[in-house]
């Protein structure tokens, strides 16, 4: 029954769908065609007619953008959310003055609320998107959802609407044990074929709560797991295939823009790039040159399909290690995250994130959280007591990687409180030179 169920979702998507012009189907066969053979003259050329389209439809309908008529994507300048916002409605293309568009929104929680307007084609380009980058990780249009983010009045969905999509929502701010047995409950009660998507704070929370039951319940058929808007460390990834039986999978992705990259199931832990919907530039850090493969850079973004609001090389704000395999494609093999969440060593240079995660090897806390305060000062912040903290041991090794004149301080707290967005920030820079 519940595979019956499954099959008429994903049929009458696909046939309202068609009766509204297949404009998602196209998209989808596109997206498809291009990611799967991105070397062909064919492709090359579709997505090179693409951003010339873009670049002269931002020159001609764009006060923002008029200077730039004629010139190549490497003429126009790179942007952010500062210089978008203070050029907010000379960033509007005049050729949709009266469309009917749709407000996109971040949470604001790097400390910037932001919005960006989409038209219907960049809608149903997005959702073209979603369904490709599921379908590769086998989270099957249709199939149960177990949905795992922020659920408040401004993304809520309708009953009607979770049960078209098929989609269990629980709210991440929920989350104390007596919610986590009530969502497990749920999810091995439904014994149809489902997927996991959510925060990897989240998951976290769910994985401490596993680690101390002597009774686990029984989940089944779950094909896949996606975790997004975080970094995911080993740890949990280990622990939730574990507990559900399944693999999981990152996926790079903002509010502004749509799904940026994802890891797949052949790509070895690296994040394939969605060159279908978006022109990549991984820049330097400190100029705009791009940089060499294997370098850290910037990631900056040209969206091919949101012609109300152009965005042109949007520095994102986040940071990658950018490679090409063999055949010369490029891909990124590590996700820094924002530049505002980069830890450096007493000597400028940048610091991995996730070995901070190894407070845990020398202590018994329930959370914590990083903060670079000044260039040789450091804090801790621990949900747990002193008496199981190895505070000389904490510094001797992190002092292997931040430099041996870094200044580690700890103050011991009750709760590290989660961010408007839902999501919990484990490392964070305060010291303004680096930020």
């Amino acid at each position: 029954m519940n595979r019956l169920l499954q099959n008429l979702r994903r049929s009458g998507y696909w046939f309202i769908d068609y009766l509204s012009g297949g404009k998602t189907k196209n998209h989808y066969s596109e997206i498809k065609n291009i990611l799967e053979n991105p070397g062909s003259n064919e492709i090359l050329e579709i997505r090179k007619r693409r951003l010339e389209h873009l670049l002269l439809h931002a020159a001609h309908t764009t006060p923002f953008y008029k200077e730039f008529k004629g010139k190549r994507l490497s003429d126009f300048p790179v942007t952010n959310k500062n210089i978008i916002l203070d050029n907010y409605e000379d960033l509007k293309s005049s050729d949709y003055e009266d469309a009917r568009l749709y407000k996109a929104s971040s949470s604001g929680s790097t400390g910037i609320p932001f919005s960006i307007f989409q038209d219907k084609v960049k809608r149903s380009r997005n959702t073209a998107d979603v369904i490709y980058f599921s379908k590769i990780v086998d989270s099957l249009l249709g199939n149960r959802l177990i949905y795992l983010k922020l659920w408040d009045h401004t993304n809520v969905k309708k009953k009607s609407t979770m049960f078209l999509q098929n989609i269990l929502a629980h709210n991440v701010m929920d989350s104390s044990n007596e919610e986590i047995k009530k969502l497990l409950i749920q999810i091995a009660k439904d014994k149809s074929e489902k997927n996991i998507l959510g925060y990897p704070s989240f998951f976290e929370e769910i994985c401490n709560y596993l680690d101390v039951q002597q009774d686990l319940p029984t989940i089944s058929n779950v094909n896949s797991i996606i975790s997004f808007a975080e970094s995911l460390k080993d740890s949990e990834r280990d622990r939730m295939s574990k507990y559900f039986n399944a693999p999981i999978f990152e996926r790079y992705s903002n509010q502004e823009n749509g799904i940026l990259a994802q890891q797949t199931k052949d790509s070895n832990g690296n994040f394939v790039l969605n060159w279908a919907s978006y022109y990549f530039e991984i820049l330097d850090l400190e100029s705009d040159d791009h940089v060499k493969s294997g370098g850290l850079g910037r990631v900056v973004v040209t969206d091919l399909f949101n012609f109300s609001m152009p965005m042109i090389r949007y520095d994102t704000g986040d940071m990658a290690i950018y490679e090409k395999d063999q055949a010369g494609y490029p891909f990124l093999s590590k996700i820094y995250g924002r530049r505002t969440d980069t830890i450096y060593n007493t000597g400028g240079e940048i610091v991995s994130p996730f070995i901070f995660y190894m407070v845990l090897d020398f202590s018994k806390i329930k959370q914590f959280q990083f903060i670079q305060k000044d260039k040789t000062e450091y804090l801790f912040k621990l949900n747990g007591t002193p008496q199981d903290v190895a505070e000389e041991e904490i510094i001797k090794y992190f002092r292997n990687y931040l430099g041996d004149d870094a200044n580690i301080k700890f103050e011991y707290v009750q709760e590290i409180p989660l961010l408007s967005s839902g999501k919990r920030k484990k490392i964070a820079n305060e010291f303004m030179e680096y930020v």
